[in-house]
């Protein structure tokens, strides 16, 4: 049995390495990067600064603190994830670990906004009404990340799960209309 389960120049817990002998390959562990990246896009998603977070936490979590943990600049300890889980109203393995993709959708997939735009008028009145339903969800998505450039849409599992809650359909309807609409293009 190897003495450290930490491999040196790395900031993971990689394949334990324990059943190395073995050739038995475990499966890989949360890096402390993927827990900074996760702090990023967590506050980005939820629309605020570092400094609206230093306010809004009144001070408990402060900006030039919570931009170094975002980095990789300073260590972040359980305790202080736990604060910022609990400010961003999250649980804690949400930081350490990576959220489950829903099964049967790409993470990202790729909308294609020329399409959904351009989706002839003869659609039956149901599928006229739920790409309707999809054409907006999608817009208030462009308005959010102020992406006004792009001739496409990268769209992670979540959002197929609101848009299908917000047409009224389970998931695998979802993808059906999109693939027989031609707006779902392909897998990043």
């Amino acid at each position: 049995m190897h003495r450290g389960l930490y491999h040196q120049g790395t900031d993971s817990v990689d394949n334990l390495d324990l059943a190395s002998n073995n050739g038995i390959n475990l499966p890989t562990m949360t890096t402390i990067d993927s827990v900074y990246l996760r702090l990023r896009a967590i506050r980005i998603s939820k629309g605020l600064s570092l400094a609206d977070v230093e306010i809004e936490s009144k001070g408990q979590i402060r900006a030039v603190v919570l931009g170094s943990y975002e980095r990789g600049d300073r260590s972040l300890s359980v305790k202080r994830a736990i604060a910022i889980a609990n400010f961003y109203g999250l649980p804690l393995s949400y930081l350490l670990e990576k959220p489950p993709q829903a099964p049967g959708i790409p993470e990202p997939a790729v909308i294609d906004l020329r399409r959904l735009s351009a989706i002839e008028e003869d659609q039956p009145a149901s599928d006229r009404y739920r790409l309707t339903i999809l054409a907006t969800f999608i817009a208030q998505i462009l308005t959010r990340r102020n992406d006004w450039n792009g001739e496409v849409l990268s769209l992670r599992s979540d959002d197929f799960t609101a848009m299908a809650m917000a047409m009224g359909i389970n998931l695998q309807e979802l993808m059906s209309i999109l693939n027989a609409n031609k707006i779902l293009l392909s897998v990043k």
